[in-house]
């Protein structure tokens, strides 16, 4: 998943025949899906991860540039664009299905495939793929957990004297925003395009550890989350994880060569319960 263009031309350079796209502007948005398509790559598109009254005309444009398959992030783009002969779909962790029972609704309702949420750990995502269809679970090997999402724009609110998109000066289009922490670690601030902010860990985490287990349970879809990553970073991430799906790069060398956090999910699982109050 790419969100400017460096990363999708990294990416197409190095021979990706899947990309998706979650871009903070329509045209640009536009543009992006045709180069891709040039290049011979299948294209989705990533809906907002919330969708308000009055914001169907996002779904409505995602439709009209016909991309292969979207990546669903709300109820109501699900809803919007389950429509007979339109793209594949595929749900994204937002969807936050963590049991087979409502893996098994949600995937009878038009998606494609289903991406397992991050509350899950370890064996709770065994346990999903053992008990949901074979083969329609994606998991996400390498993201930046998204940490908080809200409808406040730091960028107008520090960069502009507007209140909203009409009189902000769209500062987003020309700067970048991160918030740094008590311990000096700096966590992006991206825009989506409805102009909702989310801020992302600052450390990538990876699941590189789990792919050849996941691999023998039947798991098809693996993605990579790119934030903002260079051109250079995205390529050595691309590379190696294609690698180790290939089984060609052990899981350790993936991650000392693309730096990240080795983890699955928000949590390992590694609480255990000491008293049983009764």
């Amino acid at each position: 998943l790419c969100r400017t263009d460096a990363q999708l031309d990294a990416v197409l350079d190095a021979g990706a025949a899947e990309v998706e796209l979650d871009w903070m502007e329509l045209v640009g948005l536009s543009r992006a899906v045709e180069r891709a398509r040039r290049r011979g790559a299948r294209v989705g598109i990533a809906t907002l991860r919330i969708q308000k009254p009055g914001e169907e005309r996002i779904d409505q444009h995602i439709a009209r540039l016909a991309p292969d398959h979207v990546l669903v992030r709300s109820w109501g783009s699900l809803a919007a664009l389950s429509l007979p002969g339109g793209p594949a779909l595929h749900g994204d962790f937002s969807l936050n299905v963590t049991n087979s029972i409502t893996a098994g609704w949600v995937l009878g309702h038009g998606l494609t495939t289903l991406t397992a949420a991050h509350d899950l750990d370890r064996e709770q995502l065994f346990a999903l793929l053992a008990a949901a269809p074979r083969g329609r679970i994606a998991v996400a090997i390498h993201h930046h957990i998204p940490t908080f999402h809200t409808e406040h724009c730091v960028y107008a609110h520090l960069l502009s004297t507007g209140r909203d998109f009409r009189t902000c000066g769209r500062p987003c289009e020309r700067h970048e925003v991160a918030l740094r922490d008590r311990v000096g670690l700096v966590h992006p601030v991206v825009v989506d395009v409805g102009c909702r902010n989310t801020v992302f860990n600052a450390q990538a985490q990876s699941a590189a550890g789990m792919v050849p287990e996941l691999l023998a349970r039947g798991v098809r879809r693996f993605r990579i989350e790119l934030v903002r990553e260079s051109a250079d970073e995205t390529a050595r991430v691309f590379t190696a994880y294609r690698q180790l799906v290939a089984g060609q790069l052990a899981p350790r060398e993936v991650v000392r060569r693309t730096a990240v956090h080795e983890q699955f999910g928000v949590t390992r699982g590694t609480m255990r319960t000491l008293t049983v109050l009764r």
